[in-house]
């Protein structure tokens, strides 16, 4: 029997989600995107912590709030040193 599984957008929880190919690892990509032309991608399930999109803004809440590294890390279940990367790619992300 085929089990039928509605897959709902991390970002916002709307179904209206498509396929979009494979991750490195052969993971299924889903694709969400909004009527503003932005787009989100992202896999169902993560293989570590630190690559959920929530797990993210939640250390950059963390640091808001003045928690050191390695408390953010204890807290959240990932490495002092990832969330150091986290912190590193959204400064230079962002040109600040």
């Amino acid at each position: 029997m085929t089990k039928i599984v509605t897959v709902k957008c991390p970002f916002c929880s709307s179904e209206n989600v498509g396929k979009n190919g494979h991750n490195t690892t052969g993971k299924q990509v889903y694709l969400y995107k909004k009527s503003k032309g932005k787009h989100f991608s992202f896999v169902e399930k993560y293989t570590y912590k630190a690559y959920n999109p929530q797990v993210r803004e939640q250390v950059l809440k963390m640091v808001v709030d003045c928690t050191e590294t390695r408390a953010t890390g204890r807290i959240l279940g990932i490495a002092q040193n990832t969330v150091t990367t986290i912190l590193k790619k959204h400064k230079t992300g962002h040109g600040k």
